[in-house]
């Protein structure tokens, strides 16, 4: 299991903290740190495997707001965490495309390819 995303300022904020926060120490960080690794590795076993997937322009922003929605949830209720609707509904968006994703990585085609037109 591939982690792509860190701990960064975005996060922080997410969690209340600012930049240079004094409450923001390296026991807190740590939490964020596994709580994150925790999120996309849910995220991931939710949609399927594959690095170039979450990498994907269109994919990135996705997959960084729904493992942000999950890691918030983990570091502020550790002990009775769910995901969240808003990760939950970006899991199932992400998992629509994936299935297009592989499909397309199976047969070699893209979903230009598989279009027809309708005017003839």
């Amino acid at each position: 299991m591939t982690t792509f995303l860190k701990v960064d300022d975005e996060l922080k904020r997410t969690l209340g903290f600012l930049p240079d926060d004094e409450l923001l120490d390296e026991q807190s960080l740590k939490r964020i740190e596994t709580a994150l690794t925790a999120a996309e590795i849910y995220v991931q076993n939710a949609i399927g495997q594959g690095d170039k997937f979450y990498q994907k322009k269109d994919v990135a922003p996705l997959y960084k707001i729904a493992c942000f929605a999950i890691a918030a949830n983990l570091f502020n209720h550790p002990s009775s965490a769910t995901s969240s609707t808003t990760a939950m509904a970006i899991i199932g968006q992400m998992r629509g495309a994936y299935a297009v994703f592989r499909e397309e990585q199976e047969n070699g085609s893209t979903s230009e390819s598989r279009q027809t037109n309708t005017d003839d």
